[in-house]
């Protein structure tokens, strides 16, 4: 059923008949692969070397700070301590080694609805969202997202905010955007005045709530304005990935 919507959507969004069978086809690799557990496979299918499913790749520059935020990021075998100076632990799961599916330049849209421009490294453990300096050519920050952790991701539509200066100075004729949100219990960055009124409402309705409180972090193609075509693209290929992942480590969010 996930795969046929996909489909449709694809066939609706992509331009010309042929990409949207590539995509389809991609889709069903993924999840072949990913049920026969080849981690590998799944790695060569996004890299797309000969572009026959036109997913995106990374220009030079992206390239590097794509594999350094990756080294200094992901968790190594065991639990290894972070590098000196590391902004978050990097510890691994006793006896796995953190692999890299393909890593992206995204934007992500923060609790105030500004538009930041970030690597996003989709693992088979996590999701990490980087902030790197590309003029000092570090990772400043990051923060991570298990599986485990993640309720559900959810992808579409979504109205552009008001408070994005993307959207004030470069989407005049563009209504919503192409995306996807990704749902935890643990808050992602400081409080929003959203957060804040939910968070209060919960408290006021004393211990006996069944209110359960929820954080999201939207992400979207990086600079896809003059293409919108791309965000969709970039979203249902990123869907795919993680639907594989899902798939291969028997995830229990859901993604809708």
């Amino acid at each position: 059923q996930h795969s046929s919507l996909i489909s449709q959507l694809l066939i609706q969004l992509v331009p010309g008949e042929a990409m949207a069978e590539e995509f389809s086809s991609l889709e069903a690799e993924l999840l072949d692969a990913a049920k026969a557990g080849n981690i590998d496979h799944i790695v060569a299918l996004l890299k797309d070397v000969g572009k026959l499913h036109h997913l995106w790749q990374p220009n030079g520059i992206q390239r590097a700070a794509i594999d350094k935020a990756a080294d200094t990021v992901l968790r190594r075998q065991g639990s290894d301590p972070p590098d000196e100076g590391a902004p978050e632990a990097s510890f691994g799961k006793a006896g796995e080694k953190e692999r890299l599916l393909k890593g992206y330049m995204v934007s992500s849209v923060n609790e105030w609805g500004a538009d930041q421009t970030r690597i996003l490294l989709l693992t088979d453990q996590a999701i990490h969202r980087v902030k790197f300096d590309f003029q000092c050519d570090k990772v400043v920050k990051w923060h991570t997202d298990d599986l485990d952790e993640i309720l559900r991701v959810e992808y579409g539509n979504f109205q552009a905010a008001s408070s994005s200066l993307t959207t004030m100075f470069l989407r005049h004729e563009i209504e919503d955007q192409h995306g996807f949100r990704v749902f935890t219990l643990r808050r992602d960055g400081k409080p929003s005045i959203n957060d804040i009124v939910a968070e209060e409402r919960v408290q006021r309705q004393g211990p006996d709530a069944q209110t359960q409180l929820e954080y999201f972090r939207e992400y979207r193609a990086l600079l896809a304005e003059s293409e919108p075509w791309k965000e969709e693209v970039f979203m249902l290929e990123f869907i795919a990935a993680l639907q594989a992942v899902k798939v291969l480590k028997r995830a229990k969010f859901e993604i809708r």
